[in-house]
């Protein structure tokens, strides 16, 4: 076995976790974990922190971590717990919206929490309830994509005005989704629908024309997708099918921005699925998770992908 310990330089507390030892693939690096195993959470990322909230259980954890010092650090809590929740960032603050209580009951939170001062305050709240989405910041707005709610409508909202607009649906409803933003265009990837199960289909929403289009397919079907963009390519990385054959992915699949095939991206460094994600400087990091398909294993493991790596720069 090996243990980690991770200590915050700006704070007093630290923690011991205990983790099994497991090769990590080419071009991955092991980080400090964090002080609160979780899945079914969502991350953001401003200046050099990021910002991770909730997860399955119910949890109010709220944390972050200092990319330049590898530490983490527990923030004020969320005023309730959440879980399959959304988060995002734009011009300085974290946004949350919708996500599960604690009873597993779809929720119109919407909450932004400020750097600066260490305090949450109530929003708008959302047009409809909705958990397994995510949230994108682009532009002048953030968009509420995919996930479970009484419509599959893109929600979006203007932080300026504290408003809400409800736009164009998607043609394929779906949850549990991978999304990844840049450009004025909205990647809507995989996820998973109940009487279809995991999927491979993907949408293009463009932000300018409120309109949707057909996407090139994943090669593989993937529920509990995480998405992003790094250096103008799409990520799919790892997630899981629950029908027969079950299996978790320790997979990821790539597509340049604009391209027309997917196509084999990085062995991830263990097979996961409802993890978070986001790119930071350069990087991919890789945040929580489970790694039992249908169901949860956490051990708050961070690891972080530089493409450069495998360049030897």
């Amino acid at each position: 076995m090996r243990i980690r310990l991770a200590r915050c330089h700006s704070c007093l507390w630290g923690f011991l976790l205990v983790l099994p030892i497991v090769p990590v693939s080419a071009g991955w690096k092991e980080l400090a974990p964090m002080p609160t195993p979780r899945s079914m959470t969502a991350a953001a990322h401003w200046d050099d922190t990021i910002y991770v909230p909730g997860g399955l259980g119910g949890l109010r954890s709220f944390e972050a971590y200092h990319v330049p010092t590898d530490t983490w650090r527990r923030l004020t809590p969320l005023p309730s717990g959440r879980h399959h929740l959304m988060c995002a960032a734009h011009a300085g603050k974290i946004y949350v919206f919708g996500g599960a209580d604690e009873q597993w009951r779809a929720t119109r939170t919407a909450w932004v929490y400020d750097p600066e001062t260490e305090r949450w305050r109530t929003l708008t709240p959302m047009p409809e309830p909705r958990y397994a989405a995510v949230a994108v910041s682009l532009g002048a707005y953030i968009y509420a994509v995919g996930g479970d709610g009484p419509t599959g409508r893109l929600l979006r909202y203007d932080p300026a005005q504290g408003s809400w607009a409800l736009l164009a649906p998607p043609a394929q409803r779906r949850d549990h989704t991978g999304v990844a933003a840049q450009g004025g265009l909205i990647y809507l990837i995989g996820g998973r629908l109940r009487d279809l199960g995991d999927l491979r289909s993907v949408e293009i929403y463009d932000v300018k024309r409120n309109r949707w289009t057909p996407g090139p397919r994943l090669r593989n079907r993937r529920g509990g997708v995480t998405a992003l963009v790094l250096n103008d390519i799409v990520y799919a990385l790892g997630g899981e099918v629950v029908a027969h054959p079950r299996r978790l992915l320790d997979t990821s699949e790539v597509l340049d921005l604009g391209g027309a095939r997917w196509r084999d991206g990085p062995e991830l460094p263990v097979p996961l699925q409802s993890a978070a994600s986001i790119a930071v400087q350069g990087s991919l990091y890789l945040i929580g998770g489970s790694d039992r398909i249908i169901g949860v294993r956490n051990h708050g493991r961070v690891f972080r992908y530089n493409p450069n790596a495998l360049n030897g720069r």
